[in-house]
Order: C-alpha cells, then sequence, then structure tokens
C-alpha cells in the first residue's frame, strides 16, 4: 500500500496499522487479526517484484475477502466446532460466494479500459495487482488461520463479545418488516437521484469513459450479482443497492475528484459487503429458510465484519489520500446494512414467491 498523506513506507505502515488495530478489535485474538489483515500482502509484494505499483484500494480488495473468510471460519470455531471441521465448513461455505467479489473487482478494473479501447500499462498493472491481493486473501487466509491455537478461554470470550454485540445490532432488524423496507428502500432511491443530479453538470459520467460505459457497469454488477445469489430477487436489490453507490459517487467527484480509472473500483470495493451479504443471505435460503430468517442470519455473519471492514478501510484510505474511495467505502456499508436489505424486503413484499399447495398440506 503506498502511503501519500505520509510518505513512502510511513503512510503504507501507518495503514496497516490501522488495519490490523480495526481487526483486533473485532477478535479479541492477535493471530486472527495479523492474518486477516496481512493476508492479500504476499499478493502485494509479488506486484512490487513485477515493478507494478501496489495501490491501497487493490490490497482492500482482498482485505474486506480475508476479514470475511476469516470472520466465518472464527464463528464456527466460536460454536465449538473442531479446528478441521470449522475450517472445511467454512472454505466450502464461503468460497463460493467470495470468488464473486474478488471478480467483480476484476471486471470493474477491466470495463473503464474496455469501453474507453485503452488498455495502458497502469490500467494493466492495477488489473494484475487486484488479482493479485484477492488471490492472496482466499489462499493465505485459511493456511494461516490452519496454524493458529484457538484456547477455550478464547472461545468463551468471543461468544460473550458476540452476545454483546448482538444486542447492539438488533436495532438493524427493523429493515426486514415491509412498512420499513419500503421506506428506507425509498430514502435509498432518493439518495441516488439527488446523487446523480448534483454530479451530473460537474462531468462525473466521463468517470465511464463513454455513454455506454454506465448501462455497461449495471450490467457487469447484475451479472456477479446473480452469479453470487443465483436469487433474481436479490440481483436486483443489489443492482438497485450499486446504482444508488455509483449516483453517490457522481456527487463525490463533483467536490473531490477521482481517478476515472479508480472510479468504478471504488464503487466495487465499496459493494462488496453488500454483495457477500446478499451471498450468505442466498445460500441460507437454499438451505430452507425464509426471506426474513436469512436476512437475520447474514445479518449475525456479515454486519460485524462489515462494520469494522469499513471503518477501518475509510481511515486507511485517508491515510493514502484516497478521500473519495473512503467516503464510498463508508456509504457502502450503509448501503450493505441498510439499503440492500431493506430493497430486498421491498421487493420480496412486491413479488412474492410462488407457493405450491403441497405446502399448505398436512403432513
Amino acid at each position: 500500500m503506498q502511503g501519500v498523506l505520509l510518505p513512502g513506507w510511513i503512510g503504507a505502515a501507518v495503514a496497516l496499522l490501522i488495519l490490523i488495530a480495526f481487526t483486533y478489535t473485532q477478535f479479541r485474538h492477535a493471530g486472527l487479526a495479523l492474518v486477516a489483515a496481512l493476508a492479500p500482502l504476499p499478493g502485494t509484494r509479488v506486484a512490487v517484484v513485477l515493478h507494478m505499483p501496489a495501490h491501497p484500494l487493490a490490497y482492500l480488495c482482498g482485505f474486506v475477502v480475508s476479514l470475511m473468510l476469516t470472520s466465518g471460519i472464527e464463528a464456527r470455531i466460536r460454536d465449538g466446532a473442531p479446528r478441521r471441521e470449522a475450517m472445511a465448513r467454512g472454505m466450502s461455505e464461503l468460497l463460493p460466494i467470495l470468488v464473486w467479489p474478488i471478480a467483480l473487482a476484476v471486471c470493474a478494473t477491466v470495463l473503464p479500459a474496455l469501453v474507453a479501447k485503452g488498455f495502458v500499462a497502469p490500467v494493466l498493472s492495477l488489473i494484475l495487482t487486484v488479482a493479485l491481493c484477492g488471490a492472496a486473501a482466499l489462499i493465505c487466509t485459511p493456511v494461516g488461520l490452519a496454524f493458529l491455537p484457538y484456547p477455550d478461554d478464547f472461545i468463551t470470550r468471543a461468544n460473550r463479545l458476540r452476545e454483546r454485540r448482538e444486542r447492539w445490532l438488533d436495532w438493524l432488524t427493523f429493515v426486514v418488516q415491509p412498512r420499513w423496507g419500503w421506506s428506507v428502500g425509498g430514502i435509498a432511491l432518493i439518495f441516488a437521484v439527488l446523487g446523480f443530479f448534483g454530479g451530473a453538470d460537474s462531468g462525473a459520467i466521463e468517470l465511464f469513459a463513454a455513454p455506454a460505459g454506465l448501462p455497461i457497469a449495471l450490467g457487469l454488477f447484475a451479472i456477479f450479482a446473480y452469479m453470487a445469489t443465483r436469487d433474481m430477487r436479490r440481483t436486483a436489490a443489489l443492482v438497485l443497492t450499486s446504482t444508488v453507490l455509483m449516483c453517490l459517487m457522481f456527487w463525490i467527484n463533483a467536490r473531490i475528484a477521482i481517478d476515472p480509472a479508480m472510479a468504478l473500483l471504488a464503487i466495487a470495493l465499496a459493494a462488496m459487503p453488500a454483495l457477500i451479504l446478499a451471498g450468505q443471505s442466498s445460500a441460507f435460503v437454499r438451505a430452507g429458510d425464509t426471506m426474513v430468517v436469512a436476512i437475520l442470519r447474514g445479518f449475525e455473519r456479515c454486519a460485524v465484519p462489515t462494520i469494522f471492514y469499513c471503518l477501518a478501510a475509510t481511515l486507511a484510505l485517508c491515510i493514502s489520500s484516497e478521500y473519495a474511495a473512503a467516503i464510498l467505502v463508508l456509504c457502502g456499508g450503509v448501503a450493505a446494512l441498510l439499503f440492500f436489505p431493506a430493497l430486498t424486503t421491498a421487493i420480496y413484499d412486491f413479488f412474492p414467491p410462488r407457493v405450491s399447495l403441497d405446502a399448505y398440506r398436512v403432513r
């Protein structure tokens, strides 16, 4: 990671220390914190060896994946599963979900160059760096977790911490009620309209390199949303959530300029928590849960790491003087925890799933 606010390696070191501090605050386990924060680092080192710049946005694409994977495996260990079983279950359940955010980030880096028909060397370097950081996170996280000790006092402390945090997060559950889903979803769309018209006159649409860039970007988000969820309703909710983030980027760019090559990557980075929450809740639906129960279980798994990720990434990006991306990542946390569940609830209320007569038959 390259620091701009602080010179060279000092800024990078401070940004990494911020990530480690927030991950330790989440897990209260030094080993878990180091694995989650440093798992993308080998990808960055390979990029540097290949004479490619290590951009903080690329590193954070790997960080969100390593944090979610660490959190998922830690939750299974915390629930009492043996280490080997927890690792196997966590990997089998989370890898099919976490692959798609990385693929989205890589394609979000490719798309502006593809639309502009200009694959210059810096763009190719950024594409490879994002892919390397994502691959390092997926590979190094389980390897690192396999060698850590998980004593009984850690499991006891982690369960107490989970119960305390769940009480604080109970207020988020109001979005699964249809009346609140419609209300919060309407607020999200108002923000989208205000953001779009607030940045439309500033030339922010040029972030997408061509008039067709915006619909192509939304199509890209729709494809990866469906691949992660295999659910049309959640795909629609994710596309609407991504639209809100894109429109907010218009408004932010009107006030804080951002490199056009980084704009769509910043939007993808902000949308990653919502995409992971959508994939997790869809997996619960396929396992037999209702929409409401699936979202609540998704909150239980993803809400805490989403909050810590957004706070840590925002501060790390500010250290690197990536202020526009920092604001957008913070908005992405709100979108993941409020806008996406609210829009999902509203869409399910407006288009309820079909229920066969066999579902009402008494057995």
